[in-house]
């Protein structure tokens, strides 16, 4: 620990010398909610959520695959892992509290943190950036992502995903 928190205090210390840096992220998300193994589940529900016809109040924890392609053998970047909550009772939307961990390539080991409004029946949604660590320290931006495929009868959901992302 000690020597990881001396590593982001050099980091830090020298910031003012480094020059930001803009990268550009292209991935799919695979949301498994049901088969052999999902990566979502239930963890909450409001007194409404069975009767609400956006799923108001329903709260999942996420552990999704992040893959190259929109196929879940095209290659694995990462996994995303946070929250999600249906929070519009009018529209299908939901709050995300994320964080996308690359566990492959040049940014092994670091995350960026996505937290917004996605209102999944838009074709093309915006979410902020609003953090990241390893190569994505002090990262903002903006993600566009869209619903590449989706199966109504299971849930189960591939997105496509690009971050725009600054960073030191």
């Amino acid at each position: 620990m000690a020597e990881g928190l001396k590593s982001v205090d050099e980091w830090f210390e020298n910031l003012d010398q480094s020059k930001e840096t803009k990268t550009k992220l292209h991935f799919y998300f695979h949301d498994v909610a049901t088969g052999e193994n999902p990566t979502m589940y239930k963890v909450a529900q409001s007194e409404i959520t069975d009767t609400s016809p956006t799923s108001f109040g329903l709260i999942d924890m996420i552990d999704n695959l992040l893959t190259v392609g929109p196929e879940p053998d095209s290659g694995v970047m990462g996994r995303a892992q946070g929250t999600i909550g249906f929070a519009d009772l009018n529209k299908t939307a939901i709050q995300m509290g994320l964080n996308f961990l690359f566990t492959e390539g040049e940014y092994k080991g670091s995350t960026i943190s996505v937290l917004g409004r996605n209102a999944v029946t838009e074709k093309v949604r915006e979410l902020p950036i609003v953090g990241g660590t390893g190569v994505f320290r002090m990262a903002r931006g903006v993600v566009v992502t869209s619903t590449y495929s989706f199966d109504s009868t299971t849930g189960n959901g591939v997105m496509e995903y690009t971050m725009y992302v600054t960073h030191y």
